[in-house]
């Protein structure tokens, strides 16, 4: 099974005393996962979710959905014959007690996979690139 967390992220075009938030868009965070099991949402969000004074990232919303799962996002880049690539949504995944966050791009003319050890509030480190 996969478990879904659509978000919403926003970026302050004013300043701490005058913020102006402006929706830009989100993203659909995929993790792997053996049960329905609702405690994996509450030690997951620590890792996705933000707040600073230029940008903030929240959940919206949460579901289960079959392995086989793709977001609107990748369909619809899939379906569209103009588009030369796929840029899927973050993949997360525990390895040895620490969330890592992958993201990947595939196409005709190349690929790479990024992947990060990913801490509190959305914070990354350990940064890795593979370019195909």
């Amino acid at each position: 099974m996969k478990l879904v967390i659509s978000t919403q992220y926003l970026e302050n075009y004013g300043d701490e005393i005058n913020p102006h938030w402006k929706p830009k868009g989100g993203s659909e965070y995929i993790v792997s996962v053996d049960s329905n099991d609702a405690s994996i949402v509450k030690e997951i969000l620590p890792f996705i979710e933000y707040r600073n004074e230029y940008s903030e990232e929240y959940a919206l919303g949460v579901s289960m959905e079959a392995d086989d799962y793709e977001s609107w996002f990748e369909k619809a880049q899939k379906e569209d014959p103009s588009e030369d690539g796929i840029h899927f949504e973050p993949r997360l995944e525990k390895v040895d007690g620490v969330w890592k966050k992958t993201t990947k791009f595939e196409s005709s003319r190349g690929s790479w996979i990024r992947t990060w050890d990913l801490g509190i509030g959305n914070e990354t480190s350990n940064f890795v690139e593979k370019v195909y």
